[in-house]
This record gives C-alpha cells, structure tokens and sequence, in this order.
C-alpha cells in the first residue's frame, strides 16, 4: 500500500513469513476444542454454592429463632408460677404471679408468635435444604446426571436453578429447555432420630430450655 504506488518492489517472498502454517491451524482449532470441552462451572461448583447458601440460611433462621425465643421467656416463668400457685393453694404464691405480672410485661403480641413460629419453618426449610445438597453431593450417579445433562443440551450451570421438595422427597436441576430430578427419599431420618441427635448436641445441652428457662441456674 505504500511503496506500490511509487514503484517500490517488494523482495520475492516477502510476504510469506506471515503465512499460516499447518503446525499453527492444528495448534489454534486444539484450542479451541479444548476451551469447547471444558467445563468452567460444573453440577459439583453449582450444587457446593447452593449448599453454603443453605448454610448461612439456615443459621441466620436459628439466630432469629433465638431472638424469637428470648422474647417470649417469660411465658414459661408465667406458666411456672401459675402452676405452683394452682398446686399449693398458697395465697402467697398466688399474690405474687399477680405481682409478676404487673412488674412485667408477660403479655405476648402477634408480631412475636408470628416472627417466633416464622423462624421454625425457615429452620427447617432451609436445614432441608442444606441436607439435601450435602447429601446429593456425596452421590456420584446423582450428579454425573447432572452433569452429563448439562453436557447433553450444551447448558450452563450458571443458568441453572435447583429446587428441592421435602413433601416428596426429590431434588430438580432445570433449565429452560430440560430438567432432570433424583430421588432424596434415601436419606430421610425419622422425626425421633432427629430429635435424639438434637437432644445430643451441643447447641440443645447449653441452651435455656434445659435449665427450665431458669437463667440463674443455665451456667451452674
């Protein structure tokens, strides 16, 4: 373009340093089909993100189950006093649940029964949840499903959404053009394993209820 139309020749072949030669096609379409065929963001990376989410849901709900509970405490004292006065027939004892309850405020509002049983249900549903993503995750045929499915209709895992239903038992991996659902019912536990292993731990054997809701006596 320039030295052409002064009449400035090129050297015989000069050009043909900048041909592309089979080595670099072979080593350019290898590397593609290399980006093509790896998977960046697999069923494992999608199913790990949705179980830490269910995590941190799930322990935010306990928190706020906590909080729930410490504001209704004093229905149990309440309840206490009232059966001591009914047992003993003391007018004494029956007197000062009076006094209780005018020295405090016993009464409990609609907003607190509904954050209190909110944080059960959230409890839970998202426990479930985060149950059902470990447990999935230790299954290898589960996830090779998802995971050659997503192969299959050249989906993304980005893309993807998971939702699991407790009521039935099965977890669905779905995109918009196919889904693909496995059956959790393997890994239920009973409601008395449950809470037998709940009795156990840690967070039961140092909380409130223990004591009887008798703080002056939970640390003893």
């Amino acid at each position: 373009m320039y030295y052409a139309p002064s009449g400035g020749i090129a050297p015989d072949g000069v050009l043909q340093a900048g041909y592309i030669t089979f080595d670099n096609m072979d080593a350019y379409n290898q590397a593609l089909a290399n980006v093509q065929n790896t998977v960046f963001y697999s069923a494992e990376d999608f199913i790990t993100d949705n179980q830490q989410q269910a995590q941190e849901n799930m322990d935010e709900a306990i928190s706020d189950f906590v909080e729930a509970t410490l504001a209704i405490v004093t229905v149990i004292e309440v309840n206490d006093q009232a059966e001591n006065a009914q047992e003993t027939g003391d007018i004494a004892d029956q007197e000062a649940l009076q006094d209780f309850i005018q020295n405090n405020d016993v009464y409990i509002t609609e907003q607190e029964v509904a954050d209190y049983n909110d944080s059960i249900t959230r409890i839970e549903e998202y426990g479930n949840q985060y149950a059902s993503f470990t447990a999935v995750l230790s299954n290898d045929d589960y996830m090779n499903q998802f995971q050659d499915t997503a192969n299959q209709y050249d989906n993304s895992f980005l893309d993807a959404l998971v939702a699991f239903d407790a009521s039935v038992g099965v977890m669905t991996v779905a995109w918009d053009s196919v889904s693909i659902a496995v059956d959790m019912s393997q890994y239920y536990k009973s409601a008395e394993e449950y809470y037998q292993a709940g009795q156990q731990n840690e967070f039961y054997t140092t909380s409130p209820i223990v004591c009887g809701y008798d703080f002056s006596k939970c640390y003893e």
